[in-house]
């Protein structure tokens, strides 16, 4: 019977303690979760408004501007509980060449619209934004579409193949037309 009662108390007691552990191990998991930042690093670094100034700045050449808006972004993390590391990252040179990169990037496309609506070529673009060497070939195949849509405009505007200089250049005014009244 004291047998039993020993054996019984060792069960009774190590039910406890799970009970113990159990809480012990809740309470920490949410207290880490508590500390769980508001934003990522990368969300920082994509915010529209860091994109916005940092392309603004780039294209100013205002490097200064640029260490600003980092300055920013780390004002930002630590406001959003964002661990040491991922503060020390957006203090790095990574971080700002990271944000000078995607900066490049958009600008490479903001300029190429411009280009494409504008009937012109890109080879300076690549040139000045090597960054956005893996988007040459989209590019360079979206302006072949462009340049066969006006060759059809214009081999049906002058019923000749190839077509004449004068409705090449009456088939590009109604494409830009057209491009810019969508």
């Amino acid at each position: 019977m004291k047998k039993a009662l020993v054996a019984l108390s060792i069960v009774v007691l190590a039910a406890a303690a799970w009970l113990v552990f159990l809480s012990n191990h809740a309470y920490n998991k949410a207290d880490e979760s508590a500390q769980v930042p508001l934003i990522t690093v990368m969300e920082l670094l994509h915010a529209s408004d860091l994109q916005a100034g940092v392309k603004q700045a780039v294209e100013n050449n205002d490097y200064a501007a640029i260490d600003g808006w980092i300055a920013q972004a780390v004002e930002v993390g630590k406001a959003a509980s964002l661990s040491q590391q991922d503060i020390d990252y957006l203090h790095s040179n990574h971080a700002r060449e990271y944000v000078i990169f995607n900066a490049k990037r958009q600008l490479f496309n903001q300029e190429f619209e411009q280009r494409y609506y504008a009937l012109e070529d890109i080879a300076s673009l690549k040139t000045k934004y090597p960054e956005a060497k893996d988007l040459f070939p989209r590019a360079e195949a979206l302006l072949s579409k462009r340049d066969a849509i006006i060759r059809q405009i214009a081999e049906t505007l002058s019923g000749e193949t190839p077509p004449s200089e004068a409705a090449l250049k009456e088939a590009e005014t109604q494409w830009q037309a057209q491009a810019t009244s969508n």
